[in-house]
């Protein structure tokens, strides 16, 4: 029968037999809140004094200390999906490989030494097959994604690929052929009908016509071997070449897939990692 409260404010509890006095005692729900102080604190910028409010947060270490045992993880991703998002970071020393749904929902996750074959078929593995991949263009992901999904689209992210072509010519070209070629790459932003992606595949083989002839260009090195006298520019026209020629340009054209990949971009990380773990607990 009830017996008061607890001065903290919980039911207390009187046995009519033997009259011991007790609260009744949740451990789920402590260590319900325990694990979201857990995650607060692991995703958050607040130390763990200021989450426990003591001076040292020894009193939150000793209550979450079973939370680093935790190995969240997420249910089998069994629908099957327009577009599939894929992207790579590192953390310390590690890479996190992830896949999120074009809806925004992290479907999978593969910890790995690097983005190897290996490492994307795992991924991929995971979950169902679906009409278009959009990547960043990282090492393996091609050959991953025939062994895998044989019968998906390929689409390179558009932003990636201009950060690249900036890398390799700088975001100022000091050449024409540089400056023609960063501005054509750039342009990809206004490309969003077939029409367009034709004219601008036109205005490629312009330039190529006017600037092809550099990227061929020798020149005699200090050490005494030859080597290619605009050898950032003939990278970059490479890269843009072998996307065009792979057919993973104006995917999202044809399809509506996204063009991009930054929709997966930190937030989601941390999203993941929250509802993964909560379910966990």
């Amino acid at each position: 029968m009830k017996n008061g409260r607890h001065r903290s404010g919980t039911q207390r509890w009187r046995c009519p037999s033997c009259g011991a006095s007790s609260v009744r005692r949740r451990p789920d729900v402590t260590r319900r809140e325990q694990l979201r102080q857990f995650v607060t604190w692991l995703v958050g910028k607040h130390t763990q004094a200021e989450i426990d409010g003591t001076a040292s947060g020894r009193t939150f270490r000793r209550h979450t200390m079973w939370c680093w045992d935790i190995e969240p993880r997420l249910a089998p991703a069994t629908t099957i999906h327009h577009a599939i998002l894929v992207d790579g970071i590192w953390i310390s020393g590690w890479c996190l490989l992830i896949a999120q749904s074009d809806t925004g929902h992290v479907l999978a996750w593969q910890w790995s030494g690097g983005e190897s074959v290996a490492a994307w078929k795992a991924l991929l593995t995971q979950v169902a097959a679906p009409g278009v991949l959009v990547s960043d263009g990282g090492t393996g992901i091609p050959t991953a994604l025939g062994m895998c999904w044989p019968e998906t689209k390929h689409q390179r992210c558009l932003f990636h690929l201009q950060m690249r072509v900036s890398r390799h010519l700088t975001m100022n070209p000091r050449t024409d052929a540089g400056r023609a070629l960063r501005g054509l790459v750039m342009k990809l932003s206004s490309v969003h009908d077939e029409d367009a992606a034709i004219v601008w595949q036109i205005q490629l083989d312009e330039w190529w016509r006017a600037f092809g002839h550099l990227t061929k260009e020798r020149t005699l090195l200090r050490n005494g071997q030859f080597g290619f006298t605009h050898d950032r520019l003939r990278k970059a026209w490479l890269l843009v070449r072998g996307v065009v020629r792979n057919n993973t340009l104006f995917t999202y054209v044809t399809y509506g897939n996204p063009r991009t990949t930054s929709p997966l971009e930190g937030v989601s990380i941390v999203r993941s990692v929250r509802s993964s773990a909560a379910t966990a607990g």
